[in-house]
């Protein structure tokens, strides 16, 4: 272990301690509802003043100045969606700082959201992430294997040699070795192997399909593989697209599966408990959020609402993330702790002709950057590959080059994609407007509708975006 990685070990390892001593103390229901509600008056505190749509809100009455219980706030707050947050981001944020860094969705929907964000949203989700991970003896100085990100993403010319070096310097003082997860086919997949093999790290990372691909793909090597004694192999992103993936994991690797939960706007919110064989249940972090699932969802899940108690420059309240979950009977939904598992969106690899698959990460991050796109969708059917763009203000000619040019760096044959501009995209027949439809789609168009523009307080809405 390196000074800097064994530095970064025992500053993490000791905030790691303070955060688990935390969540051990002798709490009840009643005393940890009161600890959330304390934290929430403290954020609110300085939203209500800081953020327009809620200083406008509380002048005018229609939000109080504080919560007298959990029941209150949830009774009285309006949800946060989506949509919302993508015509009224700037009423919605904080602007007395400014971001020093910002997230973009992954964009299931075709129309990914770029988040302002603090560099201390970071630094206070830190001992969450580690201590479940310490839950599977891993530590920060562990070497990590991951199937995760690609070099296109970072940019052309000097710029993005820069950071491509720069990826790779930090990769190596943090003991990461990073394999591209957007273009799979067997025989890079049983290259990874290789790889994964003579790296001989602690632990393993990967989209969670990108995971299940792996185990499938190089089964027969399960000897070897469980000879490395990894600690874990946890996935994130998305949902598992096979349910019996963990157990396929732990056959194929040798070791326990783990999932941790969140998203771009939240940051970590849970992870896994250890189990022997399989995959656990959610813990959630309540200290960091409050999550509440009082409503019943169209997949016969609960629709969670989150609501962070850290400061934020995009502060969450009730803002829905578009998951359902399944939780205990006996939890109490308007806060919880842990649950039986998550009902997320589980992505999709496109495969090429030549037998290539593409994470559908790849052309989210790729045309996301295109100006002038406002949503998109990828149908692949048959072997043909038709890249669906709404960009209703935009030169068309323009945005054809420039996406001809992004999708060549992800393939050479997707040069040949056929790009269509339209005012619809493909539904899905439960209701969905999916990022990738793929062959065994049963699909019908949907009219692309824009929400209207507020300068208000945000009203109640009750649509769910995916």
């Amino acid at each position: 272990m390196g000074l800097i990685a064994s530095i970064r070990n025992g500053r993490i390892l000791e905030q790691c301690r303070l955060r688990e001593r935390d969540y051990e103390a002798a709490w009840t229901p009643q005393s940890r509802l009161a600890w959330q509600l304390d934290h929430l008056n403290q954020c609110w505190k300085t939203q209500q003043v800081n953020i327009p749509a809620y200083r406008e809100g509380v002048a005018s009455g229609a939000m109080p100045a504080r919560f007298e219980s959990i029941d209150h706030f949830q009774s009285v707050m309006q949800p946060t969606t989506k949509k919302m947050v993508q015509t009224q981001m700037a009423e919605l944020s904080d602007p007395t700082r400014p971001a020093n860094v910002s997230f973009t969705t992954g964009g299931s929907t075709g129309q990914p959201t770029t988040f302002p964000s603090w560099s201390s949203e970071a630094h206070h989700s830190i001992p969450d992430r580690w201590m479940g991970r310490r839950w599977y003896g891993v530590q920060p100085a562990d070497p990590l294997f991951m199937i995760w990100g690609h070099s296109h993403l970072l940019g052309t010319g000097l710029k993005g040699r820069l950071k491509a070096q720069q990826r790779i310097w930090k990769d190596r003082l943090l003991g990461y070795y990073r394999f591209s997860a957007y273009q799979l086919d067997d025989a890079k997949l049983r290259h990874a192997c290789d790889e994964l093999l003579r790296y001989r790290p602690a632990y393993m990372l990967a989209y969670s399909s990108a995971l299940d691909y792996f185990c499938r793909v190089n089964a027969d090597r399960a000897a070897e593989l469980r000879q490395l004694r990894l600690k874990m192999a946890f996935a994130t992103g998305e949902s598992f697209p096979n349910t019996d993936t963990p157990e396929l994991v732990n056959r194929v690797l040798g070791c326990r599966c783990a999932m941790e939960y969140g998203s771009v706007e939240t940051g970590i919110m849970g992870f896994t408990r250890p189990l022997p064989a399989g995959l656990g249940h959610f813990e959630f972090f309540w200290r960091s959020y409050l999550i509440e699932a009082n409503e019943t969802g169209p997949t016969g899940g609960r629709v969670i609402r989150v609501t962070s108690l850290f400061p934020k420059k995009f502060p969450l309240i009730r803002y829905e993330i578009g998951d359902e979950v399944l939780m205990f009977n006996e939890d109490d939904p308007r806060s919880l702790t842990r649950v039986r598992s998550i009902v997320g969106k589980s992505l999709s690899f496109v495969t090429l002709p030549d037998g290539t698959k593409v994470h559908s990460v790849a052309f989210e991050h790729s045309v996301r950057t295109v100006p002038g796109v406002e949503r998109f969708q990828l149908v692949s059917r048959n072997g043909v590959i038709t890249l669906k763009l709404i960009a209703p203000d935009a030169d068309h000619q323009q945005v054809t080059a420039a996406v001809v040019a992004l999708m060549r760096r992800i393939h050479p044959s997707l040069e040949k994609a056929r790009i269509e501009f339209t005012n619809q995209l493909v539904q899905t027949v439960a209701g969905k407007t999916p990022m990738v439809v793929l062959d065994d789609t049963t699909t019908a168009p949907v009219a692309n509708q824009r929400a209207p523009v507020s300068t208000t307080a945000p009203a109640a809405a009750s649509a769910r975006s995916h």
